[in-house]
């Protein structure tokens, strides 16, 4: 392996595992020195499960030993799961006080899953309280501590980009995977509506609510994903379809630029993935999107509304410990009218048709990824195109059509602005999401892609 154990790929800590080059207890005895080491100043974890890790990780090496070509392709992998999915006998407090001691007596499904895959629980990552934001304070960004990560997924991205896990779950309601995926430099995927069950995540949304997988490689998310969603392929330990550049060759990619939100950064990485695609032989032409201000509007709208009714209880019985801003939030969604709640869901069906005309004739979109290189913490705004935008609508904007829409989409980091990370999101068919990982994969070969690394400033 030639990757120190606290930036290795999933794939390559599988290989080691295998070869008895590394074993599951040195890797995982790793990322917790590197938690100690760092989550003082990146604050992604909410819990470290360290003795429930190492238990894992020595149960792991034993079943490596009985055989070590078994179909459990996350055997001994390090995963950080956010702070919604619940994990039999470990806290899982939603990032929020009101919940603080929910210690829950059984796990969810896609958790339940990935352990039967083998992996190995190093903690709980931290979460915008009740996945209700976009920025997962107190985490910062490890590429700057001065900034923030995003979210509401931040603690997961951030776990990720330290080094402190090899793969991450994280949920997307408005761009909440793709998001911190695009601010840290990793790879995040939202998958298809319902790809991955939401049982046992705390819901923030139902109708735009994605359960879905992080990691630093396109192969990674495609182990995760197939372990999360049940798949034959997950048990198998299947990575990716198609091989290599190969796969971009003929591809039809739409450029969905129109209507998206760009800083020069972002749009500069997107003209580079374009001529990447365009050398490997992909056939790119631009197409019509639907106008993403309005999706995000009535996306907020839904959120807005059905966040109120899953959480009424918790707005009753929490008193002072919800956060003012959550409180207020819920309260007013309590107060929407039934009218626009149902021209939001009226607007979410065209998305849906709008999207699945733009796939038609091809098999992915390439649209910028999140709008901006990392905020700094306490920014209220940032300015973007000569505008200046409240922080939750920018990081949002290219974001919310993918979950009225219900199809897949993956946020791909392709390189750095001022030592920042920057990438693209690549979109696909509902049911297409093996296909897109694929391209994605592929693109990331002839990209300048960012590989977890330390920021500047963390320790060794």
């Amino acid at each position: 392996m030639s990757a120190p154990p606290v930036s290795a790929t999933i794939s390559e800590l599988a290989a080691g595992y295998r070869r008895g080059t590394v074993s599951p207890v040195e890797v995982t005895r790793a990322c917790l020195d590197r938690i100690a080491a760092v989550d003082g100043q990146v604050r992604a974890f909410a819990t470290v499960t360290a003795d429930r890790a190492l238990a894992g990780a020595r149960a792991a090496e034993v079943a490596l030993r009985d055989d070590p070509h078994g179909d459990r392709p996350l055997l001994g992998i390090p995963v950080g799961v956010k702070d919604i999915v619940d994990t039999a006998g470990v806290e899982t407090a939603a990032g929020s006080a009101a919940l603080t001691g929910r210690v829950p007596a059984t796990s969810a499904t896609v958790w339940r899953r990935l352990e039967a895959a083998g992996a190995v629980l190093v903690g709980k990552t931290r979460t915008h309280e009740l996945a209700y934001g976009v920025w997962t304070p107190p985490t910062r960004n490890p590429w700057d501590i001065t900034r923030i990560p995003g979210g509401s997924s931040g603690g997961s991205a951030a776990a990720l980009a330290a080094g402190m896990c090899a793969g991450a779950i994280g949920t997307d309601t408005a761009g909440s995977i793709r998001i911190p995926a695009g601010l840290c430099g990793v790879v995040g995927l939202k998958p298809t509506y319902d790809r991955c069950p939401t049982a046992g995540v705390w819901p923030l949304s139902p109708s735009l609510d994605h359960v879905g997988p992080m990691a630093r490689t396109a192969q990674d998310v495609r182990v995760l994903l197939d372990a999360m969603a049940g798949s034959a392929a997950g048990r198998r330990g299947v990575a990716a379809d198609g091989g290599g550049a190969a796969a971009l060759r003929g591809v039809r990619v739409g450029l969905a630029n129109t209507a998206m939100l760009a800083a020069p950064q972002v749009a500069a990485a997107l003209e580079g993935a374009v001529e990447v695609l365009v050398r490997a032989g992909a056939d790119v032409r631009g197409v019509v999107f639907p106008s993403l201000r309005d999706a995000l509007r009535h996306a907020d709208h839904l959120i807005t509304v059905e966040a109120a009714e899953v959480n009424d209880r918790l707005l009753v019985s929490a008193g002072t410990l919800l956060d003012p801003v959550t409180r207020a939030k819920l309260e007013h969604g309590s107060t929407t009218d039934g009218r626009t709640y149902y021209r939001a869901l009226r607007h979410a069906r065209s998305v849906a048709r709008a999207v699945r005309a733009a796939l038609v004739d091809h098999d992915v979109l390439l649209a910028p990824g999140v709008a901006v290189t990392a905020p700094r913490a306490g920014s209220e705004t940032v300015a973007v195109g000569g505008e200046d935008l409240r922080l939750g609508r920018a990081l949002c904007w290219n974001m919310a059509v993918c979950n009225l829409a219900g199809v897949p989409a993956v946020a791909l980091p392709t390189g750095l602005a001022d030592d920042l990370p920057v990438g693209v999101q690549l979109i696909g068919p509902q049911g297409g999401d093996a296909r897109l990982l694929a391209v994605a994969a592929a693109l990331a070969e002839r990209v300048d892609g960012v590989a977890a690394q330390v920021a500047h400033g963390l320790p060794a």
